[in-house]
């Protein structure tokens, strides 16, 4: 016996990876006391919206096949907003739907949160409640038609819902440049907290699936993944498109244009843009390139001063950090 109305019919794998990346950034399972004696099973991921609850939640109910309910959050922040399971059963189905998929971390969060859960039920503890809403039990469930979604699909779906998430698509400023605007950085980035001096396992997972780098950010458990320079960036931005939110949209086309409207700072065939004559060509990564010594030594000098390094001793003193 089938039921064409089975939730599971519904279920779409890919927005199901994308919803375990989303969760893996801003998810959490946890249980509380709302009454003396009683434990509750919580289910949920929160995201900073406006007067309308962010579309990311909605998508994500959606990938729920509709369990939980979507609420203001004035107590988390302004502008907060929440996604979150209706009752231990709706908790742990959402748990089961994502698992596969799940981070080692979540899953740790969740694990241990569902047996406290469980343990205050037995022969001296509290009696279960029968579920209000029982639905009729059939044997087989209906299918989608389909060839199933590749594996290169599922992983970028998941890394575009860890971005919805976590992410970032930004324009650090890089420095003050002679005789033009100051220059910024483009970069795309997501930090998520581990364990002292160990990154979480879910930045080497982002970083398998898009290359860049993890560094430390912060505290001794603070970490993040980056990827810098206008090719990698643009790079990941298609490769996670079709399965990213439009707020990350918005924000990561934003960023490529303003990153494009620079006005780059040049100098001629012989001198550089300070004014310095080339000292000669070197062969980069990108193609030959004109080196120029002054510069180099001048920047070299800025850099020691911004670690406190005490300058080194010169015939003209007018020269120390100058031109």
């Amino acid at each position: 016996m089938s039921d064409p109305n089975c939730a599971l019919a519904r279920i779409d794998q890919v927005q199901l990876a994308w919803a375990a990346g989303f969760f893996d950034g801003e998810g959490s399972t946890i249980v509380h006391e709302p009454r003396r004696g009683y434990l509750r099973l919580t289910v949920s991921v929160t995201q900073r919206g406006g007067d309308e609850p962010p579309e990311v939640l909605f998508r994500f109910k959606a990938a729920m096949v509709g369990l939980g309910e979507i609420e203001h959050r004035p107590d988390a922040g302004e502008g907060m907003w929440a996604w979150r399971s209706r009752s231990g059963e709706q908790g742990q189905a959402v748990i089961a739907l994502l698992w596969s998929r799940l981070g080692s971390v979540k899953r740790q969060q969740a694990t241990a949160a569902v047996r406290r859960f469980h343990a205050q039920y037995g022969p001296t503890g509290l009696r279960p409640r029968v579920p209000r809403r029982i639905r009729p039990k059939h044997s087989a469930h209906v299918r989608r038609p389909g060839v199933p979604p590749a594996q290169a699909a599922l992983d970028l779906a998941w890394a575009a819902g860890f971005l919805d998430g976590e992410g970032h698509f930004g324009l650090p400023r890089a420095a003050t440049r002679k005789n033009g605007p100051a220059w910024h950085r483009i970069r795309a980035s997501a930090t998520q907290n581990g364990l002292p001096d160990r990154p979480p396992a879910v930045l080497y997972r982002l970083q398998q699936i898009l290359g860049g780098k993890i560094e430390g950010h912060g505290e001794p458990d603070d970490f993040r993944w980056l990827t810098e320079g206008i090719r990698r960036v643009e790079e990941v931005y298609l490769r996670v498109r079709p399965w990213l939110g439009t707020v990350k949209q918005e924000q990561a086309r934003a960023v490529i244009q303003g990153f494009a409207s620079q006005i780059r700072l040049r100098g001629t065939a012989t001198h550089c843009v300070r004014g310095h004559e080339y000292s000669g060509i070197y062969l980069s990564a990108t193609g030959p390139k004109r080196r120029c010594n002054a510069c180099d030594r001048f920047l070299r000098r800025k850099k020691r001063a911004a670690k406190g390094i005490k300058p080194r001793r010169f015939k003209n003193v007018a020269r120390r950090y100058t031109f």
